[in-house]
């Protein structure tokens, strides 16, 4: 066999999927290979939604997500995907068709240095250069995308090494795809655990930050959620770490940083322990590193050494695997016969007045407004009340992630797939088509949050929808404008406005052309209803597009 047909066949061994790409020239060799393959190709209409699609599987499944594309502008467009995925730590595995290596440095159509390019951003960047070299390549790119800190790596491919005879059995390839895929897990120092375990019950006023470590990287959820109800202790989320805890569960501490609801501020001000796991403590998670009661004691666990202690001093560190270490903690604590749970109740008690004081807030309030145009806490709550706790919502950057953050509660694991601490706008909708690909036909809706400007960088994908049968809806946040330097330009540069007003088409007409179902959205009585018949349509295999038109003027929480 070739080396393409090598690669292919240790992606299969390796339980892969979906590859999410463009063919070029380069690349045929690969997409020849696939030909055959049961692993299915999704074929993207811009490269930069193939590695969005890739980082978005990998944060839903927990799985490495796969993405291709080109020389030259296929492999530049990837970048903004693969940093997304190197920024929230998503094991995302790239490779990059490139010309045959005697044309390297000659001038070369769509030459490029691509491992140079992806070198800065990937865990792992190399070109395959040795057929013999195509295995061990590979095995090295997964281990990196897996093993520890989860990340991207990228393989560069050479269109003559792809093209080139390789020999090796179906065992060996076999037995190297079961290697890779059983990671080493640290379990932590066990007398740093006792450590934490007793700090913890002697605290009156903890508190549990559960981050993408957690949630999206070591799918700990159901370990988290033991520990925090074994222990009686609240537990609050980073923007990545959403969804690791019911946000409707008594012990909830809602999600910490910008624009959070102000009882969250209140609770990590008078915090004495903070059990931070999977936690980098980023910028927008932190209100940049003002919302931390500076005198609680930190204790920090992270796969990764190089976090702890990074951006604030801890009092304990434990390196290794949060699920590992969150069962270690609970295994040692049903040994113990007091937990301190006393010492608590008025902790809990605390908490419980302070978010009823923010549901009677002018903030939350207006998640009942009639008022038009649209209140968007409105249209977050309305989504919120017509979709079920199983529902995935997938989020662009911009002001109608940050709506949702605050005012979309999240229940279940793996339902909350957002652009992350890297930001880019555009990722909503193709990560929502990736999501919906891993649900496959089991009946569970996805949803993607959009705003305006971020739904136009996008937009292409619903004809990957349509093509791939994968049923999604869309609430795009209309408010006419890159509503978040809108607002920036207001508070800050005196109302200064530049370059931020958007002249929109009608979305729901530009979805109907695509073959979908597009519906705008004006009124608060119409919205109820939209919502009902966008579900029920997407149940019928259809992909609904609903305009919403809300009220940009309105002012994000403090």
């Amino acid at each position: 066999m070739k080396v393409s047909d090598l690669i292919i066949k240790f992606l299969e061994k390796l339980n892969v999927n979906f590859i999410f790409g463009i063919p070029g020239s380069q690349t045929c060799p690969l997409y020849d290979s696939l030909y055959s393959s049961s692993i299915r190709h999704i074929l993207v209409r811009h490269e930069q939604s193939a590695s969005y699609m890739a980082d978005a599987y990998a944060k839903f499944t927990g799985k490495p997500g796969v993405c291709d594309g080109t020389g030259g502008p296929g492999a530049t467009n990837l970048l903004t995907g693969v940093a997304t995925a190197w920024t929230d730590s998503s094991p995302v595995i790239v490779f990059t068709g490139q010309q045959p290596m005697y044309y390297l440095g000659r001038g070369a159509f769509q030459e490029l240095d691509h491992v140079a390019l992806f070198s800065p951003i990937t865990k792992w960047s190399t070109r395959l250069i040795k057929p013999d070299k195509a295995i061990e390549t590979l095995r090295e790119a997964f281990k990196a995308a897996t093993w520890g800190r989860p990340g991207p790596a990228h393989i560069d491919l050479p269109y003559d090494i792809q093209n080139q005879p390789i020999e090796y059995s179906d065992e060996a390839l076999s037995k190297e795809a079961s290697w890779i895929l059983s990671p080493p897990k640290s379990c932590g120092d066990p007398k740093s655990i006792d450590l934490v375990l007793d700090l913890l019950v002697k605290s009156s006023k903890p508190i549990i930050i559960a981050g993408g470590g957690v949630h999206y990287s070591s799918r700990a959820c159901g370990e988290l959620r033991n520990l925090a109800e074994y222990l009686e202790i609240p537990v609050a989320t980073t923007f990545n770490g959403r969804g690791s805890f019911p946000e409707d569960h008594l012990l909830s501490a809602g999600r910490i940083g910008i624009h959070a609801p102000y009882f969250n501020d209140r609770i990590l001000a008078e915090a004495d322990l903070i059990l931070a796991v999977g936690c980098r403590f980023a910028a927008l998670s932190t209100r940049w590193w003002t919302n931390i009661n500076p005198n609680a004691l930190l204790i920090h666990v992270d796969v990764d050494p190089r976090v702890i202690g990074r951006n604030y001093p801890v009092e304990l560190g434990i390196v290794g695997d949060a699920g590992k270490i969150l069962a270690a903690m609970i295994e040692k604590a049903r040994s113990l016969q007091d937990l301190g749970k006393s010492l608590r109740r008025e902790w809990l008690k605390f908490m419980e007045f302070m978010k009823e004081d923010w549901r009677r807030s002018e903030w939350y309030r207006k998640t009942f407004s009639e008022e038009t145009p649209l209140k968007p806490q409105r249209v977050c709550a309305e989504i919120r009340k017509s979709c079920d706790r199983k529902t995935v919502f997938t989020l662009d950057a911009g002001n109608n992630k940050l709506w949702a953050s605050t005012f979309l509660e999240i229940y279940e694991p793996y339902t909350w797939i957002q652009s992350g601490c890297f930001g880019p706008m555009g990722y909503a909708l193709p990560a929502a088509i990736s999501c919906k690909l891993a649900i496959n036909k089991e009946d569970r809706y996805v949803v993607a949050i959009c705003g305006d400007g971020g739904f136009y960088m996008s937009m292409h994908e619903l004809s990957t929808a349509v093509q791939e049968e994968t049923p999604v809806l869309v609430c795009v946040f209309n408010d006419g404008a890159l509503g978040t330097i809108k607002h920036h330009q207001k508070s800050i540069y005196d109302g200064r406005l530049i370059s931020v007003s958007l002249k929109n088409p009608s979305f729901a007409d530009i979805a109907e052309a695509f073959g979908c179902v597009g519906v705008s959205v004006e009124k608060p009585q119409q919205l109820r209803l939209a919502l009902e018949d966008g579900l029920r349509s997407v149940r019928k295999g259809e992909t609904v597009v609903l305009d919403i038109k809300i009220d940009g003027e309105e002012n994000l929480p403090p």
